[in-house]
């Protein structure tokens, strides 16, 4: 497993790795992102990433489905810090590089 880079990142900082996340969104000490899907092969393909990236990164989001707007909702923090870390934004980097399955 990758040891957790918990270097934590001013709002600034964030807010300016945000610009290069599309999709995540800053609230407080907390970046989130909606992921929207087609079909239910995407969310289990997606779901599965999201598993293994978790596993791979020891680092624990918060996250909902809502299957009737076929919606991942993914929230990420360190709470050990109380802020966003280095971990936070690779951890989302590392979901918005899922690619559908042909």
């Amino acid at each position: 497993a990758m040891t957790e880079d918990k270097n934590t990142l001013t709002a600034a900082e964030v807010d300016a790795e945000l610009e290069t996340l599309s999709g995540w969104s800053r609230d407080g000490i907390i970046i989130s992102r909606d992921f929207v899907f087609e079909n239910f092969k995407d969310i289990t393909s997606f779901l599965n990433h999201l598993t293994k990236t978790i596993t791979d990164q020891n680092h624990h989001p918060d996250f909902s489905l809502e299957t009737g707007k076929k919606t991942i909702a993914v929230s990420v923090t360190t709470h050990s810090e109380g802020a966003v870390t280095r971990s936070d934004v690779l951890f989302a980097r590392t979901l918005n590089a899922w690619q559908p399955e042909n």
